[in-house]
């Protein structure tokens, strides 16, 4: 099988799973089953915690009954204007990744943070328990707390992730992290439990994901 039709098939299976999904996460919620943030369309006021601009995306922490929450948008007019620290903003669920509301305006989110609670709150897939594939990636962004690679990683639907091509990913700037980047590839794994669903690895070195990310203009 070539390249592009192993990409291509990936990706349909990956997408297949991402609309059941979220299909299933939708009707689940309307039956009030558990494990679900919010029926569709709802909404509630968070917190912002913390914002750092990262390249062209703000990094955004919010305070939520008690948890954190972290998510990523561009840093456009709406988003800038509503998230700064200690503002309540409305996450209305909405959309791939929901988006956040104050008065007239609205934020759509690029990315994702907080990735075993988005995992939990969604149908787990019928996979074994550590899924595997190739990962292809170069390094976009970095700064002294994160590094940001752009490429293919597969799986990601797993967790109804939308992006199911071109995408960014957000590594915390570890050393074993910083090992990975330079080859430009790694094998992504996919864990069903546990703190880290997805974690890179080449031969000794493991780096646990910490965020996703549209490229803006991909979405």
């Amino acid at each position: 099988m070539s390249t592009v039709t192993a990409c291509e098939s990936e990706l349909r299976g990956v997408a297949g799973w991402a609309v059941w999904a979220a299909v299933s996460f939708a009707a689940l919620c309307s039956l009030g089953a558990t494990g679900c943030a919010s029926f569709p369309g709802s909404s509630s006021p968070w917190t912002v915690a913390s914002v750092v601009q990262r390249g062209p995306y703000l990094d955004v922490n919010f305070s939520v009954d008690g948890s954190t929450r972290r998510f990523f948008t561009p840093t456009d007019e709406a988003c800038r204007g509503m998230l700064h620290v200690e503002a309540i903003v409305d996450y209305v669920n909405l959309g791939p990744l929901g988006e956040f509301q104050a008065g007239a305006a609205t934020c759509i989110p690029a990315g994702i943070g907080s990735l075993a609670a988005w995992r939990d709150e969604r149908p787990r897939p019928q996979v074994g328990p550590l899924p595997s594939k190739q990962a292809n990636f170069k390094l976009e962004y970095q700064d002294k707390e994160v590094a940001m690679l752009r490429g293919f990683f597969p799986l990601l639907g797993l967790i109804a992730w939308p992006g199911m091509g071109d995408t960014l990913v957000v590594l915390p700037q570890e050393p074993a992290c910083q090992a990975l980047i330079p080859a430009g590839v790694a094998t992504i794994e996919y864990r069903v439990a546990g703190p880290d669903p997805y974690v890179l690895l080449d031969n000794d070195k493991r780096c646990a994901l910490a965020g996703l990310i549209q490229p803006i203009g991909e979405r």
